[in-house]
């Protein structure tokens, strides 16, 4: 009896050995492309109301584009597919959908799992919309959103509720991809010096860009990064602050007309740049770079002559212990590629300004 309680105990040991030994084993690093989301559903969940909820959300159209762009890029997988093809358990974003009340479900076991017995069970008694948050399940740098509902209406319900707060949560989760995008060769530290001494904002410009024009009797610069596939710009301009009527939408476009009239331009006699809020709308959002109050808008832009447009992005930062108003103006020229990735790596750059 002894050898045997002793051969059961040598097995059990060797066990434990080896699941410690596989938590232990090293993970790679997480590998995919920003706004790109991974939905882990079954596939019978997926292809109903579900799966067109989810897509209705997180593919609707990024604002603002020539072309549309959705939100995100989204992919489906089963729990099956992650099995049969491990790769796919090396992606970045992942959003595991389940339906509670299905014991049968794959995709029901794993968040059980995942989740641990006693919080799933709290979770399904408490019958609320829900969702939870884990990272590097399989690998280094992976963010994991778990949205699940006692039933399919309440799945349904987190996946609508959870929709801004998952947004943000991705876009954060991204953020390193913007910043390695950004700044692939550096930062430019001469012009970066330059921008926080003549115009009171603090913020690195990447290496690749150089300035395109300059006015120092108005205050613009330009800067200009010209990319194989695209032109990408900034331009800043500091003006005193009067009232609020500068914020208003009209004469913010009135500004960005004006410096597209006068310092953009093109081979063709007359041809210069303007907001195009005829095809497309022009958003406007209140937010705040710094704790500043800033106006931003959202539209597309045109040459007068030319058949060329692209995206822009138009910030009014108020810095009120200057009493100036500082204009940064992001637009995007493409022809024929995709802007989505692009435009955010600009608006990402703004968004780390620091008002002096």
């Amino acid at each position: 009896m002894m050898r045997i309680a002793y051969f059961i105990l040598i097995i059990f040991i060797c066990s434990c050995s080896g699941e410690v030994a596989k938590k232990l084993e090293p993970k790679g690093t997480a590998l995919g492309k920003m706004n790109e989301i991974i939905v882990i559903a079954d596939r019978d969940l997926w292809e109903s109301a579900i799966g067109d909820t989810f897509k209705f959300y997180f593919g609707s159209a990024y604002p603002i584009l020539p072309q549309p762009e959705p939100l995100f890029d989204v992919r489906h997988f089963t729990p099956e597919d992650l099995v049969d093809q491990p790769l796919r358990r090396g992606l970045r974003t992942y959003a595991i959908l389940a339906d509670l009340s299905d014991e049968n479900s794959s995709t029901t076991q794993m968040v059980k799992r995942d989740m641990g017995e006693e919080k799933f069970n709290h979770s399904l008694k408490r019958g609320e919309t829900t969702s939870s948050v884990g990272k590097d399940k399989w690998a280094r740098g992976q963010l994991l959103i778990y949205l699940f509902g006692k039933d399919k209406a309440a799945l349904a319900q987190s996946i609508t509720q959870g929709f801004p707060a998952v947004t943000k949560r991705v876009y954060k989760h991204d953020r390193k991809q913007l910043a390695a995008a950004n700044y692939t060769s550096g930062i430019n530290l001469g012009l970066s010096r330059k921008i926080a001494e003549n115009y009171h904002i603090q913020f690195d410009v990447p290496a690749e860009y150089d300035v395109a024009k300059r006015d120092s009797l108005n205050n613009f610069i330009w800067l200009r990064k010209d990319a194989p596939q695209a032109t990408l710009s900034i331009v800043i301009q500091k003006v005193p602050y009067t009232n609020q009527s500068q914020l208003n939408k009209e004469n913010i476009i009135a500004w960005r007309d004006k410096f597209g009239s006068t310092y953009v331009e093109s081979d063709t006699p007359d041809d210069v740049m303007v907001v195009n809020g005829v095809d497309l709308p022009v958003y406007e959002y209140t937010t705040q770079i710094d704790g500043h109050f800033t106006r931003e808008l959202r539209g597309t832009w045109e040459m007068t002559k030319q058949f060329m447009g692209g995206s822009f992005n138009t910030y009014a930062i108020v810095n009120e212990q200057r009493s100036e108003l500082v204009f940064i103006d992001v637009f995007l020229l493409a022809p024929g590629k995709k802007k989505r990735n692009t435009m955010m790596q600009l608006d990402d750059i703004i968004k780390s300004v620091k008002v002096l």
